[in-house]
């Protein structure tokens, strides 16, 4: 975000331009605005796709991360309701669906599909929220009444047309290259400033914002690029108190698009941890007391951690060596043990490292912890989760 631009005299400008290319405006092609009712769309033009009645919103938003993750957010709009989440073209003939949000009673809800877009995807469009009786919510960009932030800032990347595929191709692209594009647009003042890199050197690009009716506004001029072809625009006053826009920022070069507001997935996706812990001996324990059905075999120190796909992954270092072990599942209601399938098998030095297997489903909450046991010693337990506390 950068901050009250008004307040700076231009020979100023250039500092803090320059610290928000490096804080945030630098970052990949990733996509973040806020959600608008689509009736409340009023620049570059009013929508004609909207229901009739409008579901309420007191706010929402939705992103799309380098990795793909689409996150989608709704507050104070309609009760205990579903509403259709998809990523549509900016004129509206193509869609990708990417599931349903479910509100509470509270007119709240939230929604995530990690890696949801591939590596490699290139989109451009906007986030839209249908209901059965029409689209309610779209992203867009608003600006304040009063001057407070209330809202998220609409930060879109830039990518180049020619290279969009989601939701679907685009026409009258061009070629110019582009390293990395950023667009901002500050919610407490209609501040616009829009960054290319690596793009066409000694090129000026226009910059306008295309409504999905096919109207548009004219945003100024970027460029010209200089020898590494980077140029930024900044516009302190850009977008008046109160405004409601939703659409698509394109820059043009005579009258051919080259970049277009979206998102570029250019980060593999890494799942997340969803639980680990240290392992240590099953005799050992003391706290909150000594734990019984325990074995005797050595340990210097072990792991276990649970991906977000489900999968286990266990390591030992100092236990049995050439041993086959076997890690069990205990749930926390005591219903007894599951075994997980998924062997351990030290070397000669009694160490050992499976990798992520498959064990749990997915779309599941489980509680529970996990025991490592040696089939030769019957059912006793010999590494358990724990901590060990100095």
């Amino acid at each position: 975000m950068f901050q009250s631009l008004r307040k700076w005299p231009a020979a100023l400008l250039a500092a803090p331009v320059a610290l928000c290319l490096g804080s945030g405006l630098a970052r990949a092609q990733t996509f973040d605005e806020p959600l608008e009712q689509c009736k409340a769309v009023t620049t570059p033009a009013a929508l004609t796709t909207c229901a009739p009645s409008q579901d309420p919103l007191n706010a929402g938003g939705a992103t799309i991360s380098d990795e793909g993750d689409v996150t989608v957010t709704l507050f104070g709009a309609a009760t205990n309701t579903t509403y259709a989440v998809s990523f549509v073209s900016n004129d509206g003939s193509q869609t990708t669906s990417i599931g349903n949000l479910m509100t509470g009673a509270g007119g709240n809800g939230a929604m995530r599909k990690e890696a949801f877009f591939k590596f490699g995807t290139v989109g451009a469009g906007n986030i839209v929220l249908t209901s059965g009786a029409g689209e309610e919510f779209v992203t867009g960009l608003s600006v304040s009444n009063d001057g407070i932030e209330s809202r998220r800032d609409s930060q879109p990347g830039l990518v180049r047309c020619t290279d969009v595929t989601v939701p679907g191709t685009l026409s009258n692209c061009g070629s110019d290259s582009l390293a990395i594009g950023r667009v901002d647009v500050e919610e407490a003042d209609g501040a616009l400033l829009i960054h290319v890199s690596g793009a066409r050197p000694s090129t000026s690009y226009t910059a306008i914002l295309l409504s999905p009716t096919g109207a548009s506004t004219a945003l100024g001029t970027v460029g010209p690029t200089n020898k590494a072809g980077g140029a930024t625009l900044v516009m302190d006053t850009e977008f008046a108190a109160g405004t409601v826009g939703s659409g698509e920022v394109v820059l043009q070069s005579s009258s051919t698009n080259e970049f277009v507001s979206g998102f570029k997935v250019d980060e593999k996706f890494v799942s997340p941890k969803v639980s680990s812990s240290t392992l240590q001996q099953c005799g050992n324990v003391t706290y909150p007391g000594a734990l019984e059905n325990c074995g005797s075999d050595p340990l210097n120190d072990g792991t276990y951690k649970v991906e977000a796909g489900g999968q286990v992954s266990v390591t030992l270092n100092g236990a049995n060596p050439s041993t086959n072990y076997e890690l069990w599942f205990r749930p926390l209601d005591n219903s007894g043990d599951i075994d997980t399938g998924i062997a351990i098998a030290t070397n000669t030095l009694g160490n050992a490292k499976t990798g992520a297997k498959s064990f749990f489903p997915k779309s599941v909450i489980a509680s529970g912890t996990f025991v490592v046991k040696n089939p030769s010693e019957g059912d006793l337990d010999q590494f358990v989760a724990g901590y060990e506390i100095h």
